[in-house]
């Protein structure tokens, strides 16, 4: 693996811990709500882990990937970032 690729990873790697902070800020948001507004955020919160996990996956997959398919990996790593950033913006917007 070139430092290029290390570089990205580790910056990946460092974004998604920045999610995964939102994601905790989230979860006590949603612990101090009741009733259905607790239930409706915390199934949008077990939608947005499950990316979050997903998103993991697919990082473990980059760092294994061989330099051929490196470049579809990221784009697929890429992906998965950006649409659990936007779940948790949506989840940050409607439960204020």
């Amino acid at each position: 693996m070139t430092d290029t690729q290390n570089e990205y990873i580790a910056k990946a790697k460092e974004n998604l811990d920045l999610l995964d902070a939102k994601i905790v800020e989230l979860e006590a948001r949603a612990n101090k709500n009741t009733g259905d507004v607790r239930r409706e955020f915390k199934a949008k919160l077990s939608g947005i882990r499950e990316s979050k996990d997903q998103t993991e996956r697919r990082l473990e997959e980059l760092r294994l990937a061989s330099k051929p398919a490196w470049e579809d990996v990221k784009k697929g790593v890429e992906q998965a970032r950006k649409s659990l950033s936007e779940s948790i913006d949506r989840a940050s917007e409607r439960f204020q």
